[in-house]
């Protein structure tokens, strides 16, 4: 019985250092990081142009007050921007992933706040154009790029990287 009890163990020990090995493949780190650069440029951009619109989806959130809204509704897209931006060239790629992965874990507490609340609104997500409104889809949408920027945190071991051929 307890060589089958090793045999079990063995298998398991195996099983998490493939996929220790999986996740710390050099491709399948810069595809999470190509993921979650474009879905941040992509977020970015509408929101940059019209952050008047922006604005009042922060405010309808009802966390903020008012006075910094607008700070808000500036600041946040950009950087979303520029940490896609820093994903997708290989540059601080620790430092982009761990702010957009706090960005995420605020978007997923204000998303589950505003459900439990019972607000109906647009969630901001990727500007007036998306028409999205807050639902739980939206929260384990978050919760699956905040996955990718803590596989990124976790398996990338410098801030900037080296080309894909080294």
């Amino acid at each position: 019985m307890d060589a089958g009890k090793n045999a079990d163990r063995y298998d398991f020990v195996k099983l998490l250092i493939d996929m220790k090995n999986i996740l710390s493949s050099k491709y399948i780190l810069l595809l999470s990081r190509l993921i979650l650069g474009m879905v941040f440029i992509a977020a970015s951009v509408e929101k940059i142009a019209l952050p008047e619109i922006f604005a009042v989806n922060v405010q309808a959130y009802q966390i903020l007050p008012l006075s910094i809204v607008n700070l808000v509704a500036l600041i946040i897209p950009w950087i979303e921007l520029l940490c896609g931006v820093f994903l997708i060239s290989g540059t601080f790629v620790r430092s982009s992933s761990f702010l957009l992965s706090a960005l995420l874990s605020l978007f997923i507490i204000m998303l589950i706040s505003a459900i439990m609340r019972g607000l109906i609104i647009d969630c901001g997500c990727f500007g007036a154009s998306s028409d999205s409104k807050v639902g739980w889809l939206r929260v384990i949408e978050d919760i699956g790029l905040l996955l990718l920027g803590v596989h990124i945190i976790s398996f990338t071991q410098h801030d900037s990287i080296r080309l894909i051929s080294d």
